[in-house]
């Protein structure tokens, strides 16, 4: 039997996915784009699923919003920009001392600037 956290994390990882895939086919939608890796899907067929992906993730909000109200006290609240791990939020700014990890993936915004060379990896060794 799973309990309400192990529901609200399924739930915030699957919106944290797909938030990932929504901001990545953004910031890649500009170049050109490479030769498909399953030639069977045309690069039509990725664009509609990726734009029904961003249909949906507002409906993914909502859910996650009515979680919260039906567990209080639950924690939902970590920064979209570190989809790897549950960072919460600005104020306090965090420093990669503070949270301890390293190499992990860092989407724009980066409020907590862990990646200030800009390459997608934070707290770099």
């Amino acid at each position: 039997m799973q309990t309400s956290h192990h529901r609200v994390r399924k739930a915030w990882l699957l919106f944290a996915a797909l938030s990932t895939i929504a901001v990545l086919w953004t910031a890649c939608s500009s170049r050109t784009p490479p030769t498909p890796a399953l030639p069977d899907v045309s690069s039509q067929q990725m664009m509609e699923t990726l734009e029904r992906v961003l249909e949906m993730r507002p409906q993914m909000q909502q859910q996650l919003d009515m979680i919260e109200k039906l567990n209080p006290g639950t924690s939902t609240k970590c920064a979209s920009s570190y989809p790897e791990r549950c960072i919460p939020p600005p104020p306090p700014r965090l420093t990669c001392q503070d949270i301890g990890l390293h190499n992990f993936l860092v989407l724009p915004p980066d409020p907590h600037h862990f990646d200030p060379d800009k390459n997608g990896i934070g707290c770099e060794r």
